[in-house]
């Protein structure tokens, strides 16, 4: 019994290097940033233009992320971007519910606002 409550005090106490509301904005961050890179991946439009912009976007969107899993690692503990990363990743499969309801192209085109204010918000909301 006292392994078990040393076990459960330990985990309790690394789970206070992450903040859920943080976590749901990294995820939906690296949704958007996601579908913005599907969008050049597969882009057949016309506009030059767009598909720079798009592209541009894409790249900073993923510079961004990158950099957020840093500075987490660097001011929370450098373990936790990992983990942060893989459930990132495991929030694709519900993002996909969300795909059903917008579509890749709306999701893409709505990254240019949401992808940046998530950012924001992940940075933000970062634990200390």
């Amino acid at each position: 019994v006292l392994y078990l409550i040393v076990r459960w005090h330990n985990c309790k106490s690394k789970m206070e290097n992450f903040e859920w509301l943080n976590l749901l904005y990294y995820c939906l961050f690296g949704t958007f940033v996601y579908y913005q890179q599907i969008h050049v991946k597969n882009f057949r439009g016309a506009s030059k233009v767009f598909e720079m912009v798009l592209t541009i976007s894409a790249f900073l969107g993923m510079i961004v992320g990158l950099g957020y899993l840093i500075y987490y690692g660097y001011l929370v503990v450098w373990w936790a971007p990992f983990l942060i990363l893989v459930i990132g990743i495991l929030f694709q499969f519900v993002a996909g519910f969300i795909e059903r309801l917008l579509g890749q192209f709306t999701m893409s085109l709505l990254g240019f606002v949401a992808w940046p204010l998530f950012a924001y918000l992940m940075f933000q909301t970062i634990p200390t």
